[in-house]
């Protein structure tokens, strides 16, 4: 009794019926082998739409029943090359592959010796990082003390109204810091030895005593760049005056870049990251399968 029964156990495990269902699946991304049979298949990603299969056999598939022989090549959810009609060996044999979309590809080798299957997995979405963004910060108010004297700073402009010995004069006045927008100017001192005027100067000036340099007739410098001073002088004598600015700067700051990473070197990564995720490999039809030679009867 146990010699009839170990021979059925033989029996079944020499079945080529079941042999075939032992060489089904895989995991995705592992050689496929059939333990009794030696095949093997493995499927290596190139890139995110193409890929390689492989399949061979090892010493047991030749021993126990010749060189194994491929029957029909299928693929779902992608194109391979044309599979070689001829036997499969020990080293493998490959072909190229790509992806339809960005879903699974499942390439099935069916040979004489057994099936061999192989998924690709679908793409996983990935996650776009935040855009890097310029952002502007204005800095605390600062101050500045500017010394104008009427030699060097001012230079004539007209004569004042309703005086023909009087001069109108003007000096622009700007923060040292590149590109400071102007909050307020006051006057700290001024003075000269001769007739030197604050303008309006009981409106001899005809201007305020600031404004911006091409809007003369706007009294003050808020939010400008730079600020032009009026005075109004009688006679040739120096005068020198101390002008308060007051004075905020921008500056520039990258949201969601990296650390040590300046804005334009951020923007390219992520444009780059963003083409990337949304990047779709091409769609096509699947084909028939490849029928390479008709399967053995059993």
């Amino acid at each position: 009794m146990p010699s009839i029964l170990f021979a059925l156990i033989l029996f079944v495990l020499a079945s080529p019926a079941l042999a075939v269902e032992s060489c089904l699946g895989g995991p995705a991304g592992t050689a496929d082998s059939c333990p009794r049979d030696g095949l093997w298949a493995e499927l290596r990603p190139l890139n995110d739409c193409r890929f390689t299969f492989t399949a061979g056999y090892g010493p047991e598939a030749r021993s126990k029943r010749g060189t194994p022989q491929p029957i029909k090549f299928q693929v779902s959810g992608g194109r391979c090359e044309v599979w070689p009609g001829r036997p499969l060996n020990a080293t493998g044999t490959s072909v190229q592959c790509a992806r339809s979309g960005n879903g699974s590809a499942t390439v099935i080798l069916e040979t004489s010796a057994g099936v061999l299957k192989k998924v690709l997995a679908p793409i996983l979405a990935r996650r776009v990082p935040d855009e890097p963004v310029l952002e502007k910060v204005r800095s605390p108010p600062q101050i500045e003390v500017v010394a104008l004297y009427r030699s060097r700073d001012f230079r004539p402009v007209e004569f004042g109204r309703g005086c023909p010995q009087c001069v109108l004069l003007a000096a622009d006045i700007q923060p040292t810091q590149p590109g400071a927008a102007i909050l307020d100017v006051a006057v700290v001192t001024t003075g000269g030895y001769g007739h030197w005027f604050r303008c309006p100067a009981a409106f001899r000036c005809g201007v305020p005593e600031f404004s911006p340099p091409d809007q003369r007739n706007v009294s003050g410098c808020a939010g400008q760049r730079v600020c032009r001073v009026w005075r109004l002088a009688e006679d040739d004598t120096e005068a020198r005056d101390t002008i308060q600015i007051t004075y905020q700067t921008d500056t520039a700051t990258c949201k969601n870049c990296p650390e040590r990473v300046d804005y334009a070197s951020a923007r390219r990564r992520w444009e780059e990251a963003k083409a990337q995720a949304e990047r779709v490999c091409d769609t096509f039809p699947d084909r028939a399968p490849q029928f390479l030679r008709r399967p053995a009867a059993r």
